[in-house]
C-alpha cells in the first residue's frame, strides 16, 4: 500500500465517522426537542384543563359574595362548588366527634406571580421584576369575616406551575370576546352574571406585570379583545359554561354597569 492510498483511506475512514457523529447528534437533539415539546405541552395541557374544571364549577348565584367568575386578562376569580369529601360519608358513633364543618363553596384565584425585589430582562427587552411563574389561590372558608389564620387549611397558595410564565384569558358575554369581566358593586347580585364562555390560554412566554395603564380597561371594556395568535408555546381551551344565563343577561347587566359608570363620571343625575 502506497502513502497516497493510506492517506486516501484515513479520509474516508474520518469522513465516514463525522457523517456517523452528525446523524447520531441530530436524532439525539431531535428526540430531546421532541420530549421537551412533548412534556410542555403535557404540562400546559393539564394546567388549562384544570383550570376549565374548575370554571365550569362556579356558580352564577351568590347572593352576598362576587360574582361566579370575575377578572381581567391576567386575572381569573371563580366561585366554585366542590363535592363533599370521602371523610363527610364515614359512619361514626354517637360518642365519636365529628369532623369540622367545611364550605362547598371556594374562591380559588389564578395569576401570574412575580418576585419585585429581583430584576429580569424580558424578551421584548423591557426590564421588571423576575416571573415566579403561574399561581393558585384557594379559599376554602368563603365571606368569613376575618381570616382564621390557626386553621392553615382555609387558605391554600402555591405556586402551581413554575414553568409557565404566560396567562391569558378572554370572556364571551354572548357577542362578543372581551378581555375583562367584572359585574360586582351590586350587579353580581341581581341574576346569573357569567360569562357565556371563557377562554384560557397558558404559554411559557414571559410576560411582564401590567402596568396602570393596562389593568384601567374601564374604556375599554365594551371593546372586543383580539384572538390569541398561534404559537406552539402556548395551550388554549375555550369553556362553555353551561349554567350560563341563555337569554344574555349578563351582557345587559354589564351594559347597565357601563351607563351607570359614565353617568357617574359625567355628574348625571344633575338637574338645572
Amino acid at each position: 500500500m502506497t502513502v497516497l492510498e493510506l492517506l486516501l483511506a484515513i479520509s474516508l475512514i474520518a469522513l465516514v465517522m463525522m457523517v456517523m457523529f452528525a446523524f447520531y447528534d441530530i436524532t439525539l437533539s431531535e428526540r430531546d426537542r421532541s420530549t421537551r415539546m412533548i412534556t410542555e405541552g403535557s404540562l400546559a395541557r393539564r394546567t388549562a384543563l384544570k383550570i376549565a374544571d374548575e370554571i365550569r364549577s362556579s356558580s352564577g348565584f351568590l347572593g352576598n359574595g362576587d360574582p361566579g367568575v370575575w377578572g381581567t386578562e391576567r386575572f381569573l376569580s371563580i366561585q366554585t362548588v366542590v363535592l363533599p369529601s370521602k371523610e363527610q360519608f364515614i359512619p361514626r358513633g354517637i360518642g365519636d366527634n365529628p369532623i369540622a364543618a367545611r364550605c362547598d363553596i371556594r374562591q380559588v384565584q389564578y395569576y401570574l406571580a412575580y418576585d419585585y425585589d429581583a430584576s429580569h430582562d424580558y424578551p421584548d427587552g423591557t426590564q421588571g421584576p423576575k416571573p415566579l411563574g403561574l399561581a393558585r389561590r384557594e379559599i376554602k372558608t368563603l365571606n368569613q369575616t376575618v381570616l382564621n389564620e390557626a386553621r392553615p387549611d382555609s387558605i391554600e397558595l402555591d405556586l402551581l406551575a413554575p414553568e409557565l410564565k404566560y396567562l391569558r384569558i378572554r370572556y364571551f358575554d354572548g357577542i362578543d370576546w372581551i378581555d375583562k369581566w367584572d359585574l360586582r358593586g351590586g350587579f353580581g347580585g341581581m341574576g346569573n352574571s357569567l360569562p357565556q364562555a371563557v377562554e384560557v390560554t397558558v404559554g411559557y412566554d414571559e410576560l411582564p406585570p401590567p402596568d396602570d395603564q393596562e389593568m384601567d380597561l374601564q374604556d375599554s371594556e365594551l371593546q372586543p379583545a383580539l384572538p390569541e395568535p398561534f404559537s406552539r408555546k402556548t395551550f388554549t381551551v375555550q369553556v362553555k359554561l353551561p349554567q350560563a344565563d341563555v337569554f344574555f343577561g349578563s351582557r345587559m347587566m354589564r351594559a347597565q354597569q357601563r351607563a351607570s359608570q359614565l353617568n357617574q363620571s359625567s355628574g348625571g343625575g344633575a338637574t338645572p
